[in-house]
Order: structure tokens, then sequence, then C-alpha cells
């Protein structure tokens, strides 16, 4: 006998799955990399009006899973939208959008500030308390990075928060009241089986981008006592005959050397992409890996997780999709 799937959801504290199950008619949440925060989505047979229209900022819950082995939470954040659509000939439905971030505070707000001689950490703090971040969470490898200067002209902590990671590898991302800046393509050691015959429902992969790769990366900076400009470069592992050289000059060798770290794993990140549709599976994450098996030889092996989007439905059950990228071991690109 296969499995049923089963979800909770609580919405400002109350607990409305009973209420939801017979009018449920899809529930999505997605969570990607690099952006500032996740997403979920609910679609509701409003045809008695059984579900109390939420406000606006309203906590949010979501938990999803199979019956027998539980559920596990994949969403927390604020309601963000609330919509109601309906005709006479289908019907009335009702649709619940909520963000990590809560989207009526501080953080989308701009701030004029500048900081010297401050560390990324320092950073983030200072500009996130002023945003009502309260906490912060940071790579240790990132944490001790320092700027000379760095400004903020009526920029939002989101979007601050989003350029530095670029600037110095990171992923950048708010729930709640919280802010964390990871280290993009890091140690981590979660990891998901796409197993044909067993959990892949499908798979749609392109293990080798020619446009996308470079076999060097380089930065200018200026050197003011020298009164030149120098030059930061690096390989990646990748065997193309092109370098990418970044737009914008940066102010130090130490600023120049960090962009071409993270332009390094951005074309590393870049040079294969694709999707697969498992199961559902809470334990994927983004920038976690996957690893493709039974799919073909040159396709089959390990890739970094750029997104991950869990899908329930009346009728469709529940499945994950992962966006995939970085083909890694296991002969993934070997074409």
């Amino acid at each position: 006998m296969s499995k049923r799937a089963v979800f909770m959801v609580r919405v400002a504290g109350s607990n409305i799955t009973t209420t939801l199950m017979p009018v449920l008619l899809s529930l999505s949440v997605s969570d990607k990399v690099g952006t500032h925060s996740d997403t979920a989505s609910l679609e509701i047979d409003d045809t008695d009006g059984r579900i109390v229209l939420p406000r606006i900022g309203a906590p949010v819950v979501v938990a999803l899973g199979w019956e027998g082995d539980g559920v596990r939470v994949v969403f927390t954040g604020t309601v963000d939208e609330v919509r109601s659509w309906g005709s006479r000939g289908g019907g009335r439905i009702m649709s619940i959008s909520a963000k990590g971030m809560d989207t009526t505070k501080k953080p989308k707000e701009g701030q004029q500030r500048h900081f010297d001689d401050r560390t990324v950490e320092d950073i983030l703090k200072q500009a996130g308390q002023t945003a009502g971040v309260t906490e912060v969470e940071i790579d240790p490898s990132l944490a001790s990075i320092t700027r000379k200067y760095f400004e903020m002209r009526d920029e939002s902590f989101i979007h601050m928060g989003e350029r530095l990671a670029r600037e110095i590898g990171g992923n950048f991302r708010i729930q709640g009241s919280k802010a964390v800046m990871s280290k993009r393509g890091g140690s981590y050691t979660a990891a998901v089986i796409a197993a044909w015959g067993q959990n892949l429902h499908g798979w749609d992969i392109s293990p080798a981008l020619g446009r996308a790769q470079y076999s060097k990366v380089r930065a200018r900076w200026y050197d003011a006592q020298k009164a030149e400009w120098q030059e930061a470069e690096e390989g990646t592992s990748l065997s193309i005959d092109a370098r990418h050289d970044h737009r914008y000059a940066k102010s130090n060798e130490d600023e120049a050397t960090q962009q071409t770290g993270s332009d390094r794993a951005t074309s590393e990140r870049d040079a294969g992409e694709g999707s697969v549709t498992i199961e559902g599976d809470t334990a994927a994450i983004p920038d976690g890996v996957c690893i493709v098996t039974g799919a073909r030889p040159g396709i089959d092996g390990s890739y970094r997780i750029e997104s991950v989007t869990h899908s329930y439905s009346r009728g469709g059950g529940f499945v994950t999709q992962l966006s995939l990228k970085q083909p890694g071991s296991g002969g993934a690109g070997n074409i």
C-alpha cells in the first residue's frame, strides 16, 4: 500500500489543518539560494467561505510529510497577500501567499549610512538592528571579512545583504527577525537521492553549458600608493579557454580577491543546470546536494541544489522539484 501525504498549517497561532483538509486544492513552498526570502502559497476551494480571511502579517507555519513518518516544518513566515477570485461557472477560490520575511516591517526600508573599517558581521548586525532584524547568523569564514568603507545610499537591508553576498561569495536570506549569511557552495552534509525506479519521477538536465563557463576570473583594483591599476586573478575548475572580467573596479586588493572568489564559485555553479522531480522529501534544502542515479551515463552524479519547491495537491499527492546547478562527482557532465 502506498503512503499518504499529510500536511499541517498554522496561521496566527491556530492549527487550521482539519478545517483545510476538505477544501485545500494545492499547497506550495519554494526556497531558493541567493534570494532574500522563501515563499508559500495555498489555494483553497472557497465555495462555502469556511476559511476566515487572514490578516496581512499574520504568522504562518507549514509542515509536510508522509503518514506514519510524521511531518517536518518546511516554511515559517507571514501572510503577504490574500486574494479571492471566482466566476459564475467556475466557483470561488481563495489564495493565500506568505513570505519568510515580514513584508510589512522595516527590512524593506531604505537606509542612509556608511561603515568605516567594519567586518561583514558588524555591518549586518548594525544595519539589521535598524531594520528590526534582531538575530544575525554568519558563516565563520565570511564574518571577519573587513570593508574599509561600505555605504548604504537609500538601500534597504534586504538589498544591501544581497549585494554584499554577491561580493564575498555568500547567500543571504531573512526569515522573520533573523538574517543568515551562508557561504556559497559550502561543505554542507545535507544530500538527497534522486534514483530512477525508486523516487525519481522525471528529470530535465543539461550537465554542461558552454556560455556560463570560464577557466579564469579577474577583478581590477587601484593601488593608490603606486598610482596604477592592479589585477586579481584566479583559476576555476573548468577547462574552458575564456576569462571572466568583473565589470566594476574594486577599491583595494582584498575586495578584488573576494570578488574573484565569488565569481569563481558562480562560474562553477552555472557550468550545468537542470531539474528533477522526486517523491516529496523535506530533507532537500537549497545549496545542499542531489545525487542523480539511473538517468544515464554523463547525467548521473552529484549536483548542487539551487532551489527547492515542495508541492502538495488534492489529486497529485506530495512531490519535490529541485532546480540543479554545478555538476560534481560521479560522472555528471562527462559527455
